[in-house]
C-alpha cells in the first residue's frame, strides 16, 4: 500500500510538472519531443520498480518465518552492547558501581541490623512458633525487597545516564521482574521448609521431600519467568503466532506436570517408617490444578492455561507470604508475645519498659505489620488479576483524599495527619513540661508542690491544644461538635454529675493549692502524704504505705487538715502520769529538761510542760514541743518517752498503772473415764434420796399422832 501511494505521488508530480517542461521546450524551440520521451521512460521505470516491491511484500507476507528472524534479538542486544561499551562505557561503569554500592549497603547493613530477625540460628534446638514465623516472613520479605531495590536502582541509574535504548529497556525491565519473582519464590520455599535446619521448618516435612519441594517450586517459577520474558521479546521482535503458542504450550505443560508431581509427593514419615502423602484436600487440589492446566493447553485454551499457571506461581507466593505475615502479627499481638522476640528482649534489657508496656507495644507492632502487609500485597494481587495501575492509583487517591458515606466524608490522609499532629503536639508538651520543671523551676528553687501544679496545668493545656489542632488537621469541622456537646450536656445533667464535680474540684485544687504534693493532710479518717493531684482524684499515701484515691469533691466540700500547708513547723504533745505523793515540782523540772535536751526540739517557741489534771489514778502531765519538721514527730516522741522512763527510774518517780480486775476462771470437771464407777455413784445417790424421802414421811406421820398435854 505504501509503494502504491508513493507511485501515485510520483505520477502526479510528473503530470503536474509536464506542462512546465512543454512550455520550456516550446520556448527553446528544439528538443521538446525528445525531453517528453525521456520523462515518460522515467515514469515507466519507477512504475515497474514499485510493482516489483509490492509483489515481493505480498509473497513474504504469506510466510511468517520470513517476517521474523530468530536472530533479531541477538542482533539487537549485541548492537546495543557494542554501542554502550564504545560510547557509554564510563556511564555503564558508574551506574553499575553505584548499584553495587547500594546493594552492598542493603545486604551488609541489613544483615547487621536485622540478622537476628531473618536468619535462623542453628544453635537453637527448639525455636518457638513465633520465632519460626518471624524468620520465615522476614527472611522472605527483606531479602526480596533488597534484591528488588538493587535491580530497580540499576535500571534507574542506566536510565539516568542514558545508557538504555527503548527496546533494551523493555527487555531489561521484564528480566528484572523475572529475577525478582524467582528469587522471592525460592526464598519463601527455603524459609518455610528450611532443608538445612529441620527445627526451623514451618511445615513438619522430612528433609528429602523438603529439598524436592524447593526444587520443584523454583523450577515452576523459572518456567513461568522464562515464558514471560520470551513473550516480551516476541512481542517486541514481532514473532509469529505459532511461536508464541508453542512457547506458552511448553510452559503450561511443565507447570502442570510439576503440580502433579508435588501433589503425588509423600513428604511425611509415619512412626513405622512408611511414607505418608499430603492431606487429601491439598493433594487433590494440586493434582486437579495440574490436570486442568495440561487439559486446557491440549484443548487449545493456551491463554487460560498460562493464566492459571501464572496465578498458581505468583499469586500463590504472594498469598502464602501474606498469610505467614498475618500469623506473625497475630503471634506478636498475643499477651507476652512481643516480649519473646529479640527486639522485645532488647527493649526489656535496655529500657524501662515494663511487661504491660511491652504488651501494648506488641499490639501496636502487630497492627503496623498487618497494615504493611495489606498495603504491600493487596496491590500486587490486584495487578496479577488484571487490574491496571491507574485504577489502583485512582482508588488509593480516592481513599486517601476522602470517602463520602452519606453526608460524612472520611479521609484516611486527614485522619493520619490529625493523628500525627496530635502525637507531635503531645510529645512537644511532654518535652516542654520536662524543660520547664527541670530547667526553669528547678533552678529557681520553686516549691515541689508548686512545680507539680504548674506541670500538671501545662500538661492538660498542651494535650487539649494538641487535640484541637489534631481534630482541625483531620478536616473535622469543630462546629459539627455542637450536637456532641449538647449530648454531653444532657449526660452531665443525669449521669456525669460526680465526674464533672470532681473535675471542677480538681481544677480548684490546682488553682487555690490548699495542699500540694508532699503535704501531710488529714481528711476525715484518712491521714497521709499527698502523692499526686489529678483532675478527678487525689492520691494519698498513708503511713502504712497504703494508697488511697480520694475524689476531689470530698476534699473541696469537707474539712481537710494540712500539717504542712505553709511550712513544716508543728507541735507535738506527749502525755505522762506520775503517782500521787510524787514531788510535782521535781516532775515538772525533769520533764522540761528532757524536752529541752532533744536536738530536734526548737528553742523558740520554747518547750512547755503542762500539769494538766488530777487523774483518777495519777497526776497527769503533758509535754508540748515544737519541731521544724513535724513529719519527724514520731521519732521525737519515741526518744522523749525512752528518756522519761530512764530518768524516772533514776529519780525514783513512780509511773502508776491502772489496777486490773481479777477474773476467776471456772474449772470444768474432767471428762469421766470409768463409766461403771459413775453408774454406781449415781445409783447410791438415788438410793440415799429414796431413803431420805421415806424417813421424812415417817416423821411426818409420827408428829400427827402426838397429842397435846392436858392442862392442870
Amino acid at each position: 500500500m505504501f509503494f502504491r501511494l508513493l507511485r501515485l505521488v510520483l505520477i502526479l508530480a510528473l503530470v503536474v510538472s509536464a506542462p512546465s517542461f512543454v512550455a520550456m521546450a516550446q520556448a527553446l524551440g528544439q528538443g521538446a519531443a525528445g525531453l517528453i520521451a525521456d520523462q515518460q521512460k522515467v515514469i515507466q521505470s519507477l512504475t515497474a520498480k514499485t510493482d516489483g516491491l509490492e509483489k515481493k511484500i505480498q509473497q513474504d507476507g504469506q510466510d511468517d518465518a520470513t517476517l521474523v528472524e530468530i536472530s533479531g534479538f541477538y542482533k539487537a542486544v549485541s548492537s546495543w552492547l557494542s554501542f554502550a561499551f564504545k560510547f557509554k562505557f564510563q556511564a555503564i561503569l558508574a551506574a553499575t558501581l553505584m548499584a553495587l554500592a547500594f546493594a552492598a549497603v542493603l545486604f551488609i547493613g541489613g544483615r547487621r541490623l536485622f540478622g537476628r530477625v531473618f536468619e535462623a540460628d542453628p544453635s537453637v534446638e527448639d525455636p518457638s512458633y513465633l520465632s519460626r514465623l518471624s524468620v520465615a516472613f522476614w527472611s522472605t520479605l527483606l531479602p526480596t525487597l533488597a534484591v528488588g531495590a538493587f535491580l530497580v536502582s540499576t535500571i534507574f541509574f542506566f536510565n539516568y545516564y542514558n545508557v538504555l535504548r527503548g527496546d533494551i529497556g523493555i527487555f531489561l525491565n521484564s528480566l528484572v521482574a523475572v529475577v525478582a519473582v524467582v528469587f522471592c519464590v525460592n526464598r519463601l520455599t527455603n524459609a518455610a521448609l528450611e532443608p538445612r535446619l529441620p527445627n526451623w521448618r514451618l511445615i513438619p516435612v522430612e528433609t528429602g521431600p523438603a529439598r524436592w519441594l524447593v526444587r520443584l517450586t523454583t523450577a515452576m517459577a523459572v518456567a513461568i519467568g522464562i515464558n514471560y520474558f520470551l513473550s516480551v521479546v516476541n512481542d517486541k521482535m514481532g514473532s509469529p503466532l505459532s511461536l508464541t503458542i508453542a512457547r506458552s504450550f511448553i510452559a503450561t505443560i511443565i507447570v502442570g506436570i510439576i503440580l502433579i508431581l508435588m501433589g503425588l509427593l509423600k513428604p511425611f514419615k509415619a512412626p513405622d517408617g512408611s511414607w505418608r502423602p499430603w492431606p487429601a484436600w491439598l493433594r487433590y487440589t494440586a493434582i486437579a490444578l495440574g490436570l486442568f492446566t495440561i487439559a486446557s493447553a491440549l484443548l487449545g485454551y493456551i491463554g487460560l492455561a498460562i493464566f492459571v499457571s501464572l496465578q498458581v506461581v505468583v499469586t500463590g507466593t504472594i498469598l502464602v507470604t501474606a498469610y505467614i505475615g498475618f500469623l506473625s502479627a497475630r503471634a506478636i499481638g498475643e499477651e507476652g508475645g512481643f516480649a519473646k522476640t529479640s527486639i522485645g528482649r532488647w527493649l526489656a534489657a535496655n529500657s524501662s519498659y515494663e511487661e504491660t508496656a511491652l504488651d501494648q507495644l506488641g499490639l501496636v507492632v502487630s497492627a503496623a505489620i498487618n497494615i504493611m502487609i495489606v498495603l504491600v500485597f493487596l496491590p500486587l494481587i490486584l495487578l496479577m488479576w488484571g487490574f491496571q495501575p491507574g485504577d489502583i492509583q485512582a482508588w488509593a487517591y480516592k481513599l486517601a483524599t476522602g470517602l463520602t458515606i452519606g453526608s460524612v466524608t472520611i479521609s484516611v490522609t486527614g485522619i493520619l495527619t490529625g493523628v500525627v499532629v496530635f502525637i507531635i503536639g503531645y510529645f512537644l508538651t511532654r518535652w516542654f513540661q520536662g524543660w520547664l520543671d527541670g530547667s526553669v523551676m528547678a533552678r529557681g528553687r520553686v516549691d515541689t508542690g508548686v512545680r507539680n501544679s504548674i506541670r500538671l496545668a501545662v500538661g492538660y493545656a498542651g494535650v487539649a491544644v494538641a487535640a484541637l489542632v489534631g481534630i482541625s488537621a483531620a478536616g473535622i469541622d469543630l462546629s459539627n461538635l455542637a450536637l456532641v456537646a449538647g449530648a454531653l450536656s444532657l449526660g452531665i445533667g443525669f449521669g456525669l454529675q460526680n465526674v464533672v464535680s470532681n473535675f471542677v474540684s480538681g481544677l480548684i485544687l490546682l488553682a487555690e493549692r490548699p495542699f500540694k504534693v508532699g503535704d501531710w493532710i488529714v481528711a476525715g479518717d484518712i491521714s497521709g502524704t499527698v502523692k499526686k493531684i489529678s483532675v478527678r482524684a487525689t492520691e494519698i499515701e498513708t503511713f502504712q504505705r497504703q494508697s488511697v484515691i480520694l475524689p476531689n469533691s470530698n476534699l473541696i466540700n469537707n474539712a481537710v487538715g494540712n500539717w504542712t500547708h505553709r511550712n513544716k513547723l508543728g507541735r507535738i504533745d506527749i502525755k505522762v502520769g506520775v503517782a500521787y505523793g510524787s514531788d510535782v515540782k521535781q516532775v515538772h523540772g525533769v520533764l522540761l529538761e528532757i524536752a529541752r535536751s532533744h536536738p530536734l526540739v526548737l528553742k523558740n517557741p520554747e518547750p512547755f510542760v503542762l500539769f494538766s489534771n488530777f487523774g483518777p489514778a495519777a497526776l497527769e502531765f503533758e509535754i508540748r514541743v515544737f519541731l521544724a519538721d513535724v513529719l519527724s514527730g514520731n521519732i521525737v516522741q519515741n526518744d522523749i518517752r525512752f528518756a522519761i522512763f530512764d530518768v524516772f527510774a533514776d529519780q525514783h518517780i513512780e509511773i502508776p498503772s491502772t489496777p486490773r480486775a481479777v477474773v476467776e476462771t471456772k474449772k470444768h470437771e474432767a471428762w469421766p473415764i470409768d463409766d461403771d464407777k459413775i453408774e454406781v455413784e449415781f445409783a447410791e445417790r438415788e438410793q440415799a434420796k429414796a431413803l431420805a424421802a421415806v424417813e421424812a414421811k415417817r416423821l411426818a406421820k409420827s408428829a400427827r399422832k402426838v397429842r397435846k398435854p392436858d392442862p392442870d
